[in-house]
């Protein structure tokens, strides 16, 4: 199977109720409407060039779409001939939403998404109503499966508003089902919950049993979620009686995988295998790859917590087989998870380690990317919230005007004057508004600017803490839990113990900087200069690195006169030292050399950080202090850094009235010189 039917398949799982509501009397609505072509064809008067022939194609090659798919891409392009050639707008709309559809339903998302864009940009689709919804649904679809979940909201949310438009329930139950799903997916429980109520309200209205069967089994799968057992549980009882009693094998499947799910979480591990065997039993019938791989995974979990490893064993690497088609790391996450405690209970303990190093980097990546998304999320609810306040302002502005000029059409037939003292008037008032649209405008910019910045610097807290921080936090809790649980534990921590204390030393570095450059961000870096006397402090710091100077046999060469003073922050003083020491001896080999020595250049004074280590290209240079970019790497000795300490060196000596610059050459070494004042300016 390729990637690309998976994609399909994955995506026809997920919105399966958007489709199959109306699905059980598809087969009686083709031959209708096979029976109603057949009839117009043998009238006296038959002529393809009629708008009745044209919605007969077009009607028949929807209810096509879970049968006959190719007849769809035929029966589409001859309604779209002919309504060209008999310019009906309708018909040529309704025939492109039949061409997405085609597209869409065999994973040919970007096809599917350049059709649906195409009756967009036609300016008439909203004058059908129907035909709008379905397009925009369609389209939300397409960039699901493409992971575009601000476009795919948007999308929905088109649709959603038409459909409480015209009060279609139908289509306001359908989108409220794809929007809660979505939220539900991407673990937004709250926003998921309120477009499932929306969509049992509408169900309810419609008194549909499948609808009503439907938003109970995704409502379960949330509450489970959520930890709310009792509720989920009674959902569930109800939707699986629904769905035996129709032969729904499709909701069965996903309702018993859903109800197993429930079991496992509250410790009835016999009872969540019975419920994962039917549901597999009833995946046999449908192709729900995506369902499959969570059900055999729920069938590993419940034999592992029963002690059968083995078969535990098994179902694992059949979830990671069908995980891995359609490259699913948060399915992947959970089960290189547990393969660590099943091959750590059975002693591999070499390779336990190798799958919960792979676990921790899946992890870290669905957290990157979940940042990410949240982020895209965020801003397009905004933009969505923005737009819809703007077209509100925007309808009210006009609706208002209307009106103004309805009454003064009418005045001005009795007096003329008074036309032109309104007209005065509106000029004046369109200015104002002028002025008051500038300097929203304007307050918009800044806003948008000062949020720019706050994701950037939240993007770079999250990469560091996410990276450099809970790495060695993760390593040592790991560690720490195999020391006391395990007999060959002391062994591994004695091994492991001298490079996490060396890694811990950084995290504590890591932090030291991470708070001062926080801190800056919030307070705008305020300082508290004074005198400093350059030599003992500048021996403090010297004396930290002790160690690493002597582990890498650095032989350090001092110029530093007593005399020397520099009028800076004391802080901020040993902040920027204490890091352009420690990269000196980061990026010095061993037997190496590093140099500090100070000089007098009229009210300053100029400090040298000197190495002969590895050095940097002009690239490299010109990245160190840039804000837009995360430039770090490793030291001789693998070292590693978070790229944040040159940045925040850079922001305290400014900040500090100095100047900071570099020199280097690649494999000859670095000179880093700061220059501070040596009194108040």
């Amino acid at each position: 199977m390729t990637f690309k039917n998976l994609c399909k398949f994955f995506l026809l799982g997920i919105f399966c109720f958007s489709n199959c509501i109306k699905a059980f009397g598809q087969v009686d609505s083709i031959q209708i409407f096979k029976n109603q072509i057949k009839d117009f064809k043998q009238q006296p008067n038959f002529t393809e060039n009629s708008t009745q022939y044209v919605d007969l194609l077009n009607g028949l090659a929807y209810q096509l779409r879970y049968t006959a798919k190719d007849s769809i891409n035929i029966l589409a392009q001859k309604a779209l001939e002919i309504s060209g050639a008999i310019d009906y707008k309708e018909g040529e709309l309704e025939a492109l939403s039949n061409f997405s559809m085609f597209h869409l339903f065999k994973g040919e998302m970007e096809k599917a998404i350049d059709f649906g864009n195409k009756a967009i940009a036609d300016i008439h689709l909203s004058e059908y109503a129907q035909t709008e919804m379905k397009v925009h649904n369609q389209l939300g679809q397409a960039y699901f499966s493409q992971q575009n979940y601000p476009l795919t909201y948007t999308h929905f949310l088109h649709a959603l508003a038409i459909g409480e438009r015209k009060k279609d329930d139908f289509y306001v139950f359908r989108m409220n089902m794809n929007l809660g799903t979505m939220f539900n997916l991407l673990e937004d429980f709250d926003e998921a919950h309120g477009y499932y109520a929306s969509a049992k309200e509408a169900a309810q209205k419609l008194q549909d049993g499948s609808m009503i069967a439907m938003i109970s089994s995704n409502l379960a799968y949330l509450y489970i979620q959520q930890d709310k057992f009792q509720e989920a549980k009674s959902l569930l009882q109800n939707s699986i009686t629904y769905f035996k009693k129709h032969n729904d094998e499709l909701w069965l499947a996903f309702s018993y995988g859903t109800y197993g799910q429930l079991l496992l979480k509250t410790g009835n591990y016999q009872m969540a295998k019975s419920n994962y065997t039917k549901a597999l039993n009833s995946h046999n019938s449908v192709n729900d790859i995506k369902g499959k791989a969570d059900v055999y995974f729920g069938l590993a979990k419940a034999n592992f917590k029963l002690n059968d490893i083995d078969t535990s064993e098994d179902y694992a690497y059949k979830s990671l087989d069908l995980y891995k088609s359609f490259k699913l790391n948060t399915g992947l996450e959970k089960v290189y998870r547990l393969l660590y405690e099943i091959n750590k209970q059975q002693g591999n303990i070499g390779k336990s380690l190798e799958y919960l190093e792979m676990t921790e980097k899946l992890a870290n990546d669905i957290s990157k990317e979940k940042n990410r998304r949240n982020l895209t999320m965020v801003n397009a609810k905004l933009n969505l919230e923005k737009e819809k306040e703007a077209l509100k302002a925007k309808n009210t502005l006009e609706l208002e005007q209307q009106r103004k000029y309805v009454r003064w059409s009418l005045i001005a037939l009795a007096i003329l004057s008074i036309i032109v003292l309104i007209i005065l008037s509106i000029n004046k008032r369109e200015k104002l508004l002028n002025k008051q649209l500038e300097s929203q405008a304007v307050a918009l910019n800044e806003n948008q600017k000062e949020l720019t910045t706050i994701n950037r610097n939240q993007d770079r807290l999250f990469s560091i803490i996410g990276h450099d921080l809970r790495g060695p936090i993760i390593s040592l809790k790991e560690l720490l839990k195999f020391y006391l649980e395990d007999p060959e534990g002391k062994v591994y921590f004695e091994k492991f113990a001298p490079q996490l204390k060396e890694e811990l030393e950084q995290v504590q570095f890591t932090m030291d900087n991470l708070l001062h450059w926080g801190k800056a961000q919030m307070n705008g870096n305020q300082i508290n200069p004074e005198t400093v006397q350059v030599k003992p402090e500048l021996d403090i710091i010297l004396q930290l690195y002790k160690n690493e100077l002597q582990k890498k046999s650095i032989k350090l060469i001092t110029g530093i006169k007593e005399v020397h003073t520099a009028f800076v922050d004391w802080d901020h003083f040993n902040i920027i030292f204490r890091n352009l020491i420690s990269n000196a001896i980061k990026f010095t080999p061993n037997n190496g050399e590093i140099k500090i020595l100070t000089e007098l250049i009229d009210d300053s004074l100029k400090i040298y950080v000197i190495d002969n280590g590895v050095g940097m290209s002009k690239d490299a240079i010109q990245n160190i202090f840039n804000d837009n970019e995360h430039f770090t790497t490793y030291g001789t000795n693998r070292e590693k850094g978070t790229g944040l300490g040159l940045r925040l060196v850079r922001e305290m000596v400014l900040a500090n009235n100095g100047k900071i610059q570099v020199e280097s050459t690649l494999d000859q070494g670095s000179i880093f010189s700061v220059e501070l004042p040596m009194k108040k300016i």
